[in-house]
């Protein structure tokens, strides 16, 4: 078993195709982690889904304009004070509701009444909000009813949390009003200052797991993360079919049977393309360690050791992946044919080039079945210093490692059996 692996790394390190991999994949994947963003795509987006959105007129759908991946909130505004400022501010802050808001300052209650009940068929926002002209002094008297008007235009169910969390508001407003008096600045600055004095409200995933919040630095940090798995897989994807390439060899000029003549049984035979395996995910590693060292003040946003594990983890998964897709296929060119779909599409349904926080649920659920986006939520958890990456990271790997070996297995004595 031991000459086998050392026969079969002779071979391959004189292979080309094999050390073109080996080496260039991770170079270009250091050089794409050294590149300095000062500017990402993802930052702005998430601003504005904390914001008021501003609609031209109330003609304008709110849909086109909102985050569809929150309540929308249309809002009629005839108030235009900064106490109505203040409370939409605070509701859009929540990060659940999407508010756009039109100015109607100068209709009556009748007219935008009939446009209300032209948006509920015409626009698809979660809930259409009407604050009245004397929204302030409603407020500030305690009947919160008479300065607001609700319409509940659609059945989603965040439209009760959205009340739940405005009535709550208005009743913080109270509360400091009987404090302060009814000058309204001094009860924003000081409804500001209580605001400040709060621990900080988390977010929380369908999984019931705190979401984390990225620096704009973590979130470039985390997009070169991406390009980087992107490219580093296609190398270890290539490496494992060439060692697919060396067993397809074997079996076509009998060195196989030769070696089963031996006392070395088939599963032994295996077992050493997997070390071998093995070790070509720590060669690339090795690789782009010593290409990440060559560089001056590289910030990846984790500490190197810890990235490089990731990096092994993920190269062992899909190296063995490639190794046992091209056993199966007994074919070298359908092998390079099946690999580089794989890689294309898994990096794209994983979320390394673009983010997929505002597709369709069905998408977000396959892109799940996709090792890399495994590896870009622990690496996201890594850079806001969770360690719980590290357990996760260990699971899904012997998760996928023993998914892939079964199905190669099962594949592997079909076509024997063939």
């Amino acid at each position: 078993m031991i000459s086998l692996i050392k026969m079969n790394l002779k071979l391959l390190l004189r292979n080309k195709g094999f050390l073109f991999f080996l080496l260039v994949t991770p170079a270009l994947s250091a050089f794409i982690l050294s590149v300095k963003m000062d500017h990402t795509v993802y930052n702005d987006s998430d601003k504005e889904k904390t914001v008021i959105l501003e609609l031209d007129d109330y003609s304008e759908k709110a849909v086109y304009t909102g985050d569809t991946s929150a309540c929308i909130i249309k809002v009629y505004d005839a108030s235009n004070s900064e106490l109505s400022e203040y409370v939409l501010s605070q509701m859009a802050a929540t990060g659940m509701f999407s508010v756009c808001r039109a100015d109607v300052s100068g209709l009556t209650e009748e007219e935008v009444e009939k446009i209300a009940k032209k948006d509920a068929f015409d626009d698809r926002a979660g809930l259409l909000l009407y604050l009245k002209k004397d929204f302030d002094v409603a407020i500030l008297e305690g009947a919160w009813e008479q300065g607001v008007k609700l319409y509940a235009v659609s059945q989603d169910e965040r439209q009760e949390l959205f009340i739940t969390e405005l009535t709550e508001l208005f009743a913080r407003i109270k509360q400091v009003q009987i404090l302060v008096g009814d000058d309204i600045p001094v009860m924003l600055e000081t409804l500001t200052a209580i605001q400040g004095n709060l621990p900080e409200k988390k977010l929380v995933n369908l999984a019931g797991k705190e979401k984390n919040t990225l620096t704009e630095q973590q979130i470039n940090q985390r997009a070169q993360i991406g390009y980087a798995f992107a490219i580093i897989t296609l190398g270890f994807l290539f490496c494992g079919v060439c060692v697919a390439h060396s067993v397809i060899e074997e079996q076509n000029n009998k060195v196989y049977t030769r070696v089963m003549l031996t006392k070395l049984s088939s599963r032994h035979y295996f077992l050493s393309k997997f070390v071998i395996a093995f070790i070509i995910s720590a060669l690339q590693t090795l690789v782009l360690a010593v290409c990440l060292s060559l560089i001056q003040g590289l910030d990846v946003g984790i500490n190197i050791p810890s990235f490089l594990g990731v990096i092994f983890l993920l190269g062992l998964i899909f190296s063995t992946l490639s190794f046992l897709l091209g056993v199966v296929l007994g074919d070298v060119m359908s092998s390079n044919y099946a690999v580089f779909a794989i890689w294309s599409i898994s990096a794209l349904l994983s979320g390394l080039y673009f983010p997929l926080d505002d597709t369709t649920k069905a998408l977000k659920t396959l892109s799940y079945l996709m090792p890399q986006k495994w590896f870009m939520n622990a690496s996201e958890l890594l850079l806001v210093g969770d360690k719980s990456a590290y357990s996760m990271l260990l699971c899904v790997t012997i998760s996928y490692l023993i998914i892939i070996i079964s199905i190669g297995g099962v594949g592997l004595k079909i076509k024997r059996y063939e």
